[in-house]
């Protein structure tokens, strides 16, 4: 590809900036890691605990199978923060009248699909709404996604505001 000739050629200050700050940075972290290497020995055996904190064990399965305690103990633990067979979306509303609700969806952080399930989230729960107020529909009046930068990873979020009335329901394209 040829560039048009008033357009000035690329710099390369910006490309020499890159490989120092990564030079600097490999350099920082070398010098961290040789400094952990020398903690005395007195000072580690106040901070470590003497005995293991899981005893060397194995769960018995059958004659011939066994796991290791520490493996079970890591799987539960795994299971526990990734929790698969719950909801991919926490659902928070908020009335802001009779008439009028936010809705704000927030996905779990670690999830397998469910990227295309909040216009059906929203949907079913103005439903769910509309049928409480005993009215016949609602309107989506604002409808957003997004994500939150967070500690961990991003999570993705959806709002929805929800006007209940007695139109018929009109629904997210």
């Amino acid at each position: 590809m040829r560039l048009p000739s008033n357009t000035p050629a690329p710099s390369r200050t910006g490309f020499r900036w890159l490989r120092a700050a990564t030079t600097v940075a490999a350099a920082a972290s070398l010098l961290l890691a040789a400094g952990c290497s020398t903690t005395p020995t007195e000072l580690a055996n106040r901070v470590l605990p003497s005995s293991p904190l899981l005893p060397d064990y194995s769960l018995p399965i059958s004659r011939s199978l066994s796991i290791p305690l520490e493996s079970a103990v890591a799987a539960a633990l795994v299971y526990w923060f990734v929790d698969p067979l719950g909801p991919n979306w926490e659902v928070a509303e908020r009335r802001m009248s009779p008439t009028l609700v936010h809705l704000s969806l927030r996905k779990k952080r670690i999830a397998t699909g469910g990227d295309g399930e909040p216009p059906q989230i929203v949907r079913r729960r103005a439903t769910e709404l509309a049928i409480q107020a005993g009215v016949r529909g609602y309107q989506i009046l604002e409808y957003s996604e997004s994500t939150e930068s967070e500690t961990i990873g991003t999570r993705r979020v959806t709002t929805a505001l929800v006007k209940l009335t007695d139109a018929g329901p009109v629904r997210i394209q």
